[in-house]
Protein backbone atom coordinates (compact mmCIF):
# COMPACT_ATOMS: atom_id res chain seq x y z
CA UNK A 1 0.00 0.00 0.00
CA UNK A 2 2.87 2.38 0.75
CA UNK A 3 4.83 1.58 -2.43
CA UNK A 4 3.42 4.51 -4.48
CA UNK A 5 4.40 6.93 -1.73
CA UNK A 6 7.90 5.47 -1.41
CA UNK A 7 8.35 5.87 -5.17
CA UNK A 8 7.03 9.43 -4.95
CA UNK A 9 9.48 10.39 -2.20
CA UNK A 10 12.35 8.88 -4.17
CA UNK A 11 12.03 11.59 -6.85
CA UNK A 12 14.53 14.37 -6.43
CA UNK A 13 12.99 17.54 -5.05
CA UNK A 14 9.80 15.93 -3.71
CA UNK A 15 10.75 15.96 0.02
CA UNK A 16 11.84 19.61 -0.24
CA UNK A 17 8.54 20.60 -1.86
CA UNK A 18 6.52 18.67 0.73
CA UNK A 19 8.34 20.26 3.68
CA UNK A 20 7.87 23.76 2.26
CA UNK A 21 4.19 23.06 1.62
CA UNK A 22 3.67 21.60 5.08
CA UNK A 23 5.06 24.71 6.79
CA UNK A 24 3.05 27.11 4.60
CA UNK A 25 -0.16 25.13 5.04
CA UNK A 26 0.26 24.88 8.81
CA UNK A 27 0.41 28.67 9.03
CA UNK A 28 -3.06 29.12 7.45
CA UNK A 29 -5.30 27.33 10.01
CA UNK A 30 -3.17 28.58 12.91
CA UNK A 31 -3.51 32.14 11.62
CA UNK A 32 -7.28 31.83 11.10
CA UNK A 33 -8.03 30.90 14.72
CA UNK A 34 -5.28 33.04 16.29
CA UNK A 35 -6.37 36.09 14.29
CA UNK A 36 -9.92 35.70 15.58
CA UNK A 37 -8.74 35.43 19.19
CA UNK A 38 -6.33 38.34 18.80
CA UNK A 39 -9.03 40.51 17.20
CA UNK A 40 -11.45 39.75 20.03
CA UNK A 41 -8.77 40.69 22.59
CA UNK A 42 -7.88 43.94 20.83
CA UNK A 43 -11.31 45.04 19.59
CA UNK A 44 -13.52 43.67 22.37
CA UNK A 45 -16.25 42.59 19.92
CA UNK A 46 -16.94 39.29 18.19
CA UNK A 47 -18.83 41.12 15.46
CA UNK A 48 -15.88 43.34 14.60
CA UNK A 49 -13.46 40.46 14.97
CA UNK A 50 -15.59 38.55 12.46
CA UNK A 51 -15.14 41.41 10.01
CA UNK A 52 -11.36 41.07 10.40
CA UNK A 53 -11.56 37.39 9.42
CA UNK A 54 -14.05 38.09 6.62
CA UNK A 55 -11.86 40.83 5.15
CA UNK A 56 -8.80 38.59 5.24
CA UNK A 57 -10.61 35.62 3.68
CA UNK A 58 -12.28 37.66 0.92
CA UNK A 59 -9.02 39.38 -0.02
CA UNK A 60 -7.25 36.02 -0.08
CA UNK A 61 -9.91 34.44 -2.30
CA UNK A 62 -10.24 37.37 -4.73
CA UNK A 63 -6.52 38.03 -5.13
CA UNK A 64 -5.43 34.40 -5.54
CA UNK A 65 -6.21 34.12 -9.31
CA UNK A 66 -4.23 37.27 -10.28
CA UNK A 67 -1.33 35.89 -8.25
CA UNK A 68 -1.52 32.62 -10.15
CA UNK A 69 -1.61 34.43 -13.48
CA UNK A 70 1.44 36.51 -12.54
CA UNK A 71 3.29 33.31 -11.60
CA UNK A 72 2.42 31.74 -14.97
CA UNK A 73 3.42 34.87 -16.89
CA UNK A 74 6.67 35.78 -15.13
CA UNK A 75 7.63 32.53 -13.43
CA UNK A 76 7.02 31.33 -9.86
CA UNK A 77 10.34 32.48 -8.41
CA UNK A 78 10.11 36.21 -9.30
CA UNK A 79 6.46 36.14 -8.24
CA UNK A 80 7.24 34.67 -4.82
CA UNK A 81 10.03 37.20 -4.27
CA UNK A 82 7.69 40.12 -5.03
CA UNK A 83 4.92 38.71 -2.86
CA UNK A 84 7.32 38.14 0.03
CA UNK A 85 8.48 41.74 -0.26
CA UNK A 86 4.85 42.89 0.14
CA UNK A 87 3.61 40.24 2.57
CA UNK A 88 6.24 40.75 5.28
CA UNK A 89 5.38 44.48 5.72
CA UNK A 90 1.68 43.55 5.66
CA UNK A 91 2.26 41.23 8.61
CA UNK A 92 4.21 43.93 10.42
CA UNK A 93 1.32 46.34 9.85
CA UNK A 94 -1.20 43.83 11.21
CA UNK A 95 0.90 43.27 14.32
CA UNK A 96 1.80 46.90 15.00
CA UNK A 97 -1.19 48.87 13.73
CA UNK A 98 -3.73 50.29 16.19
CA UNK A 99 -7.00 48.33 16.57
CA UNK A 100 -8.87 50.81 14.37
CA UNK A 101 -6.75 49.74 11.38
CA UNK A 102 -6.93 46.01 12.04
CA UNK A 103 -9.60 45.25 9.40
CA UNK A 104 -7.68 47.10 6.68
CA UNK A 105 -4.44 45.42 7.72
CA UNK A 106 -6.11 42.00 7.54
CA UNK A 107 -7.39 42.78 4.02
CA UNK A 108 -3.88 43.81 2.94
CA UNK A 109 -2.47 40.65 4.48
CA UNK A 110 -4.91 38.47 2.53
CA UNK A 111 -4.29 40.36 -0.72
CA UNK A 112 -0.50 39.93 -0.49
CA UNK A 113 -0.49 36.26 0.55
CA UNK A 114 2.04 34.46 -1.70
CA UNK A 115 0.41 31.95 -4.09
CA UNK A 116 2.56 29.21 -2.58
CA UNK A 117 -0.09 26.47 -2.51
CA UNK A 118 -1.00 27.05 -6.18
CA UNK A 119 2.66 27.06 -7.20
CA UNK A 120 3.25 23.78 -5.36
CA UNK A 121 0.28 22.11 -7.04
CA UNK A 122 1.37 23.37 -10.45
CA UNK A 123 4.88 22.00 -9.84
CA UNK A 124 3.90 18.35 -9.45
CA UNK A 125 3.51 17.61 -13.20
CA UNK A 126 7.02 19.02 -13.78
CA UNK A 127 8.51 17.06 -10.90
CA UNK A 128 7.03 13.56 -11.20
CA UNK A 129 5.83 11.35 -14.09
CA UNK A 130 2.14 11.25 -14.96
CA UNK A 131 1.66 7.86 -13.29
CA UNK A 132 2.76 9.33 -9.96
CA UNK A 133 0.39 12.34 -10.07
CA UNK A 134 -2.49 10.65 -8.17
CA UNK A 135 -0.11 9.85 -5.31
CA UNK A 136 1.37 13.38 -5.44
CA UNK A 137 -2.01 15.09 -5.25
CA UNK A 138 -3.18 12.61 -2.62
CA UNK A 139 -0.21 13.59 -0.42
CA UNK A 140 -0.85 17.27 -1.15
CA UNK A 141 -4.48 16.95 -0.08
CA UNK A 142 -3.52 14.81 2.93
CA UNK A 143 -1.17 17.56 4.12
CA UNK A 144 -4.05 20.04 3.84
CA UNK A 145 -6.35 17.81 5.88
CA UNK A 146 -3.69 17.11 8.49
CA UNK A 147 -2.83 20.78 8.93
CA UNK A 148 -6.50 21.70 9.40
CA UNK A 149 -6.64 19.06 12.15
CA UNK A 150 -3.34 19.99 13.82
CA UNK A 151 -3.52 23.79 13.37
CA UNK A 152 -6.62 24.53 15.53
CA UNK A 153 -5.33 22.08 18.18
CA UNK A 154 -1.94 23.78 18.23
CA UNK A 155 -3.33 27.27 18.92
CA UNK A 156 -4.63 26.63 22.49
CA UNK A 157 -1.36 24.88 23.34
CA UNK A 158 0.64 27.88 22.10
CA UNK A 159 -1.61 30.29 24.01
CA UNK A 160 -0.51 28.60 27.23
CA UNK A 161 2.94 30.11 26.63
CA UNK A 162 2.16 33.31 24.68
CA UNK A 163 -0.62 35.72 23.76
CA UNK A 164 -2.93 35.29 20.75
CA UNK A 165 -1.14 38.26 19.20
CA UNK A 166 2.15 36.36 19.48
CA UNK A 167 0.56 33.28 17.88
CA UNK A 168 -0.45 35.45 14.90
CA UNK A 169 3.21 36.48 14.61
CA UNK A 170 4.31 32.84 14.79
CA UNK A 171 1.83 31.86 12.07
CA UNK A 172 3.16 34.66 9.88
CA UNK A 173 6.71 33.48 10.47
CA UNK A 174 5.68 29.97 9.34
CA UNK A 175 4.17 31.30 6.11
CA UNK A 176 7.25 33.40 5.37
CA UNK A 177 9.62 30.52 6.22
CA UNK A 178 7.68 28.04 4.05
CA UNK A 179 7.66 30.48 1.14
CA UNK A 180 11.40 31.06 1.52
CA UNK A 181 11.98 27.28 1.46
CA UNK A 182 9.84 27.08 -1.66
CA UNK A 183 12.04 29.74 -3.28
CA UNK A 184 15.07 27.57 -2.59
CA UNK A 185 13.54 24.54 -4.34
CA UNK A 186 15.38 23.56 -7.56
CA UNK A 187 11.99 22.76 -9.12
CA UNK A 188 10.83 26.35 -8.58
CA UNK A 189 14.14 27.82 -9.72
CA UNK A 190 13.99 25.89 -13.00
CA UNK A 191 10.33 26.71 -13.77
CA UNK A 192 10.12 28.86 -16.90
CA UNK A 193 7.49 31.58 -17.42
CA UNK A 194 4.83 31.20 -20.12
CA UNK A 195 5.83 32.38 -23.61
CA UNK A 196 4.63 35.95 -24.32
CA UNK A 197 1.23 36.10 -25.96
CA UNK A 198 0.06 32.66 -24.77
CA UNK A 199 -2.13 33.89 -21.92
CA UNK A 200 -5.70 34.86 -22.85
CA UNK A 201 -7.92 37.25 -20.86
CA UNK A 202 -10.26 34.47 -19.69
CA UNK A 203 -7.32 32.23 -18.83
CA UNK A 204 -8.32 28.69 -17.82
CA UNK A 205 -11.93 29.82 -17.30
CA UNK A 206 -12.33 29.88 -21.08
CA UNK A 207 -12.48 26.09 -21.05
CA UNK A 208 -15.78 24.34 -20.25
CA UNK A 209 -14.29 21.28 -18.55
CA UNK A 210 -12.10 23.42 -16.30
CA UNK A 211 -15.08 25.46 -15.12
CA UNK A 212 -17.04 22.27 -14.46
CA UNK A 213 -14.22 20.78 -12.39
CA UNK A 214 -13.83 24.00 -10.42
CA UNK A 215 -17.59 24.03 -9.82
CA UNK A 216 -17.43 20.44 -8.55
CA UNK A 217 -14.76 21.55 -6.08
CA UNK A 218 -16.98 24.46 -4.98
CA UNK A 219 -19.92 22.10 -4.44
CA UNK A 220 -17.61 19.91 -2.36
CA UNK A 221 -16.75 22.77 -0.02
CA UNK A 222 -20.43 23.81 -0.03
CA UNK A 223 -21.19 20.43 1.57
CA UNK A 224 -18.35 21.00 4.05
CA UNK A 225 -19.80 24.40 4.97
CA UNK A 226 -23.22 22.84 5.47
CA UNK A 227 -21.72 20.17 7.69
CA UNK A 228 -19.84 22.75 9.75
CA UNK A 229 -23.23 24.22 10.79
CA UNK A 230 -25.34 21.04 10.68
CA UNK A 231 -23.06 19.15 13.07
CA UNK A 232 -23.42 21.90 15.66
CA UNK A 233 -27.22 21.66 15.44
CA UNK A 234 -27.19 17.86 15.62
CA UNK A 235 -24.69 17.76 18.47
CA UNK A 236 -26.82 20.26 20.41
CA UNK A 237 -29.89 18.05 20.01
CA UNK A 238 -27.87 15.04 21.18
CA UNK A 239 -26.80 16.94 24.30
CA UNK A 240 -23.54 18.84 23.68
CA UNK A 241 -22.83 21.53 21.10
CA UNK A 242 -19.10 21.23 21.85
CA UNK A 243 -19.12 17.64 20.56
CA UNK A 244 -19.55 19.07 17.06
CA UNK A 245 -15.77 19.46 17.16
CA UNK A 246 -15.50 15.68 17.51
CA UNK A 247 -17.71 15.20 14.45
CA UNK A 248 -15.66 17.61 12.33
CA UNK A 249 -12.50 15.90 13.54
CA UNK A 250 -13.90 12.56 12.40
CA UNK A 251 -14.77 14.11 9.04
CA UNK A 252 -11.16 15.28 8.61
CA UNK A 253 -9.79 11.95 9.83
CA UNK A 254 -11.98 10.08 7.34
CA UNK A 255 -10.91 12.44 4.55
CA UNK A 256 -7.25 11.94 5.44
CA UNK A 257 -7.63 8.15 5.40
CA UNK A 258 -9.64 8.22 2.17
CA UNK A 259 -7.09 10.48 0.46
CA UNK A 260 -4.14 8.27 1.38
CA UNK A 261 -6.07 5.18 0.33
CA UNK A 262 -6.82 6.75 -3.05
CA UNK A 263 -3.18 7.51 -3.77
CA UNK A 264 -1.90 4.19 -2.50
CA UNK A 265 -3.16 1.98 -5.33
CA UNK A 266 -4.53 1.89 -8.86
CA UNK A 267 -8.34 1.85 -8.88
CA UNK A 268 -10.52 0.12 -11.49
CA UNK A 269 -12.58 3.31 -11.82
CA UNK A 270 -10.62 6.54 -12.22
CA UNK A 271 -10.94 10.18 -13.23
CA UNK A 272 -14.36 11.67 -13.84
CA UNK A 273 -16.17 8.33 -13.40
CA UNK A 274 -14.68 8.05 -9.93
CA UNK A 275 -15.91 11.59 -9.18
CA UNK A 276 -19.45 10.54 -10.10
CA UNK A 277 -19.36 7.48 -7.83
CA UNK A 278 -17.83 9.37 -4.91
CA UNK A 279 -20.36 12.21 -5.19
CA UNK A 280 -23.34 9.84 -5.29
CA UNK A 281 -22.00 7.83 -2.35
CA UNK A 282 -21.49 11.05 -0.41
CA UNK A 283 -25.09 12.14 -1.14
CA UNK A 284 -26.52 8.87 0.19
CA UNK A 285 -24.50 9.04 3.42
CA UNK A 286 -25.37 12.72 3.94
CA UNK A 287 -29.08 11.96 3.64
CA UNK A 288 -28.65 9.21 6.22
CA UNK A 289 -26.80 11.63 8.49
CA UNK A 290 -29.81 13.94 8.60
CA UNK A 291 -31.84 11.13 10.17
CA UNK A 292 -29.20 9.53 12.40
CA UNK A 293 -30.89 8.10 15.52
CA UNK A 294 -27.94 8.68 17.87
CA UNK A 295 -24.70 10.59 18.24
CA UNK A 296 -22.65 7.42 17.67
CA UNK A 297 -24.51 6.64 14.43
CA UNK A 298 -23.98 10.22 13.25
CA UNK A 299 -20.28 10.04 14.11
CA UNK A 300 -19.86 6.89 12.01
CA UNK A 301 -21.72 8.44 9.07
CA UNK A 302 -19.65 11.65 9.25
CA UNK A 303 -16.44 9.60 9.14
CA UNK A 304 -17.77 7.72 6.09
CA UNK A 305 -18.53 11.06 4.40
CA UNK A 306 -14.86 11.92 4.88
CA UNK A 307 -13.84 8.65 3.19
CA UNK A 308 -15.63 9.92 0.06
CA UNK A 309 -14.64 13.59 0.19
CA UNK A 310 -10.92 12.91 0.66
CA UNK A 311 -10.43 11.04 -2.63
CA UNK A 312 -12.71 13.53 -4.43
CA UNK A 313 -10.55 16.44 -3.32
CA UNK A 314 -7.49 14.61 -4.68
CA UNK A 315 -9.10 13.61 -7.99
CA UNK A 316 -10.10 17.17 -8.95
CA UNK A 317 -6.56 18.65 -8.93
CA UNK A 318 -5.26 15.55 -10.70
CA UNK A 319 -7.76 16.09 -13.52
CA UNK A 320 -7.01 19.82 -13.66
CA UNK A 321 -3.28 19.13 -13.96
CA UNK A 322 -3.94 16.46 -16.58
CA UNK A 323 -5.67 18.67 -19.14
CA UNK A 324 -4.62 22.25 -18.28
CA UNK A 325 -1.64 23.55 -20.32
CA UNK A 326 1.44 24.52 -18.33
CA UNK A 327 0.98 28.22 -19.08
CA UNK A 328 -2.33 28.22 -17.16
CA UNK A 329 -1.49 25.67 -14.49
CA UNK A 330 -0.70 27.95 -11.54
CA UNK A 331 -3.68 30.19 -12.29
CA UNK A 332 -6.10 27.27 -12.48
CA UNK A 333 -5.01 26.10 -9.03
CA UNK A 334 -5.41 29.64 -7.73
CA UNK A 335 -8.96 29.61 -9.13
CA UNK A 336 -9.46 26.26 -7.40
CA UNK A 337 -8.68 27.95 -4.09
CA UNK A 338 -11.12 30.78 -4.85
CA UNK A 339 -13.94 28.45 -5.91
CA UNK A 340 -13.46 26.33 -2.79
CA UNK A 341 -13.58 29.33 -0.44
CA UNK A 342 -16.69 30.63 -2.23
CA UNK A 343 -18.40 27.25 -1.94
CA UNK A 344 -17.59 27.00 1.75
CA UNK A 345 -18.90 30.49 2.49
CA UNK A 346 -22.11 29.85 0.59
CA UNK A 347 -22.59 26.49 2.30
CA UNK A 348 -22.31 27.96 5.80
CA UNK A 349 -24.69 30.78 4.84
CA UNK A 350 -27.33 28.42 3.39
CA UNK A 351 -27.09 26.00 6.30
CA UNK A 352 -27.44 28.86 8.76
CA UNK A 353 -30.68 29.96 7.07
CA UNK A 354 -32.09 26.43 7.02
CA UNK A 355 -31.54 25.57 10.68
CA UNK A 356 -33.80 26.83 13.47
CA UNK A 357 -33.03 27.02 17.21
CA UNK A 358 -34.10 23.45 18.00
CA UNK A 359 -33.58 21.75 14.62
CA UNK A 360 -31.56 18.56 14.21
CA UNK A 361 -29.75 19.88 11.13
CA UNK A 362 -31.62 17.53 8.78
CA UNK A 363 -32.39 20.35 6.32
CA UNK A 364 -28.71 21.31 6.11
CA UNK A 365 -27.74 17.66 5.62
CA UNK A 366 -30.30 17.56 2.81
CA UNK A 367 -28.84 20.68 1.18
CA UNK A 368 -25.39 19.12 1.36
CA UNK A 369 -26.73 15.95 -0.27
CA UNK A 370 -28.30 17.99 -3.09
CA UNK A 371 -24.94 19.69 -3.67
CA UNK A 372 -23.23 16.28 -3.82
CA UNK A 373 -25.75 15.08 -6.45
CA UNK A 374 -25.15 18.29 -8.40
CA UNK A 375 -21.44 17.50 -8.29
CA UNK A 376 -22.15 14.08 -9.81
CA UNK A 377 -24.22 15.71 -12.59
CA UNK A 378 -21.43 18.17 -13.38
CA UNK A 379 -18.92 15.32 -13.42
CA UNK A 380 -21.02 13.54 -16.04
CA UNK A 381 -21.06 16.77 -18.08
CA UNK A 382 -17.29 17.14 -17.66
CA UNK A 383 -16.81 13.65 -19.11
CA UNK A 384 -18.20 14.77 -22.47
CA UNK A 385 -15.58 15.53 -25.15
CA UNK A 386 -14.49 19.15 -25.08
CA UNK A 387 -12.43 21.47 -27.25
CA UNK A 388 -8.78 21.39 -26.31
CA UNK A 389 -7.49 24.39 -24.34
CA UNK A 390 -4.70 26.32 -26.03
Amino acid sequence: MLAPYRRLLAHSGVPHLLVAGLIVKLGTPVLSLALLLSAVDRLGSYATAGLVLTGHALALALCAPPGGRIADRYGPRPTLICYLAAHAPAYALLLLAPPALMIGAAVLLGATTPPAASIIRSAWPRLVPEAALPAAYAVDNAVNELMFIVGPLLVPVMILAMTAHDVVAAAGAAVLLGTALLLASPTIRRAAPAPPGRLRPAGPLGHRRTVLLLSIAALGTFTFGCLRVATVASATVFGSAASAGVLMGLLSAGALLGTLGYGARAWPVTGVRLLVLLSLAEAVVLLAGGWAPSFVALAVLIAVVGLATGPRDAVVPTLLADHTPAHYRTEVFAWLQTFMWAGYGLGTAVAGRLIGPFDTGAAAFGAAAVAAVAGAVLAVAANRPARALS
